[in-house]
């Protein structure tokens, strides 16, 4: 039995000292230098280590064609420093993956990397683990110790195995997932900058969520719009659209999270729609080149959460009856046809499942919670807060309509959805998260009218919430946010959509409004 070989870096003429070159790269083809047919193997490569890329140290990356034009010739075209080759030959039983980086001005060698696979479908992997030894000695980027696995691991993000069985692993063609860099030391935010936008895009988009949908290794963006969803494609520091489906009118889209339910290692899409008033949430799976349901008629408002130990879980609340949203939150699992419950979350709320977060290490089983006022609280597990911020954060404008009309009140109650809170480090005593932040107008607050947006990490200190860093703030309203590729760290992405409509005004379902997803790099 051939057993998995160790993976071998080396460094041929690199000095011992990382030499930090600029994060901008351009990836040739990769080249097959065997007579066997793994081409379909080879082909996915470039992309695979793009991503990688991408993802540990937020590098610009560019693939460059195959074409009669020689690659050098390409990424000095392009503007791009450094150029990586890469090639894949027969090692005895096994395969040689060889990755070479070459200085485009100059000409000279920056660095050469080897791996080695017993197998076809270990090479994608292998790639992956020798993308950290590449990104360490040519960026300057400490990231965690590689060690290679025993088995291919499921294809980004692969967060939500169906519950009580393994996960299977993905054909050789799926790539591994990118993890988060480590530093050498500890590491929490610093500074998070815009870097670019996406063209206009013509809907109010409210909700967004991130993940691989379409299995080729590199993460899309999820947006949607009040009974509209928009996939788009992160390549580098640029959103790229990619498809686009809609329901009727009869349809209200609430919320949309990304999630490998069924453990496949491809990413479905989950969203909780209000069909007049009952929740008949949906799953969309990528098939062929469209997006199709393989669940619907769920009945519960779906969220993503952590589960205060690290893992990431879809959870839900059911329709209420005075309020919207009522009753148990419960963990959700996939069982081959629908979400059904598999536990409950402990944490009470009584005005809706939006807005909620563990709290990482989970140690007295607390939560983070933006109310119905847009505070941000700390609650114990029966929803009594012990801590709640005088700030107002979420900056909400995505709402829905519930109950009926009595001779208390003028029309249904109009209930808006808040913001995430997303855990971003939680070593020490100082856990940090980020949130999104708007400041309104408290005299108009129901028509809600924002001044400016901003992303902002907020640090506990055990004693209240204490502002480490935050981007500048912007005139139009940001409306949700994700960190690209699921983990948090240096040199990661964050995608925000902003609707560009004037502040002054209170916002509306505009059939003429636009939006922008921006790009924004935390270091």
């Amino acid at each position: 039995m051939v057993c998995l070989l160790a993976l071998a870096s080396l460094c041929l003429s690199l000095p011992a000292v990382a030499a930090e070159y600029p994060r901008r790269v351009a990836i040739a083809p990769f080249a097959t230098l065997t007579k066997e047919d793994i081409q379909h193997t080879v082909s996915v490569l470039p992309r695979l280590l793009s991503s990688r890329l991408m993802a540990l140290a937020g590098a610009e990356v560019a693939l460059l064609p195959s074409g009669e034009k020689q690659p050098v010739e390409q990424a000095k075209a392009a503007g791009l420093p450094l150029l990586l080759q890469g090639t894949v030959a027969k090692l005895g039983k096994g395969y040689s993956i060889d990755v070479t980086a070459t200085e485009v001005g100059s000409g000279k060698m920056a660095g050469a990397f080897f791996a080695a696979a017993a197998t076809e479908d270990e090479i994608i992997p292998q790639l992956g683990i020798l993308s950290g030894e590449i990104v360490e000695k040519l960026f300057g980027i400490k990231t965690a110790v590689r060690v290679a696995p025993a088995a291919p691991a499921p294809a980004y993000p692969a967060a939500f195995p169906a519950a009580g069985t393994a996960a299977p692993p993905p054909a050789a063609s799926a790539a591994p997932p990118p993890a988060a860099p480590v530093p050498s030391g500890p590491w929490e935010p610093r500074s998070i900058v815009k870097v670019s936008s996406s063209d206009k895009i013509p809907d109010e988009l409210f909700r967004i969520a991130g993940g691989d949908v379409d299995g080729d290794g590199s993460p899309e963006l999820v947006a949607i719009g009040s009974r509209r969803i928009w996939v788009y494609k992160v390549n580098g520091d640029k959103v790229m659209p990619f498809k686009k489906t809609e329901k009727s009118n009869s349809h209200q889209f609430l919320n949309v999270e990304v999630a490998d339910i069924d453990g496949d290692g491809r990413s479905e899409i989950v969203v909780t729609d209000l069909v007049g008033d009952r929740l008949q949430s949906f799953v969309l799976k990528y098939k062929g080149d469209v997006f199709d349901p393989v669940a619907l008629d769920i009945p519960y408002y779906v969220v993503s959460l952590e589960d205060g130990k690290g893992n990431r879980r879809l959870a839900g609340q059911s329709r209420g009856v005075v309020e919207p949203f009522s009753g148990k939150v419960v963990y959700l699992k996939w069982d081959g046809k629908t979400l059904i419950p598999d536990g409950n979350v402990p944490v009470s709320v009584a005005s809706g499942v939006f807005g909620l977060a563990s709290f990482p290490g989970n140690a007295e089983n607390r939560f983070l919670y933006i109310d119905a006022d847009e505070h941000l609280r700390i609650l114990d597990p029966k929803g009594k807060t012990v801590y709640k911020t005088k700030e107002y954060y979420s900056g909400a404008i995505h709402l829905f309509t519930w109950g009926t009309e009595t001779r208390s009140n003028v029309g249904a109650d109009k209930h808006y959805i808040r913001g995430r809170i997303s855990p971003v480090y939680s070593e020490g005593k100082s856990p940090v998260f980020l949130l999104r932040q708007a400041k309104g107008n408290t005299l108009l607050k129901d028509l809600r009218t924002f001044d400016w947006s901003r992303l902002v990490f907020l640090a506990w200190t055990g004693e209240g919430f204490s502002e480490r860093a935050a981007s500048e703030k912007i005139d139009n309203l940001m409306t949700d946010f994700v960190i690209v590729g699921g983990k948090p760290g240096p040199g990661r992405l964050v995608a925000a959509p902003v609707v560009e409509s004037s502040l002054s005004t209170s916002y509306s379902y505009a059939s003429e409004a636009v939006t922008r997803i921006h790009l924004y790099r935390m270091d």
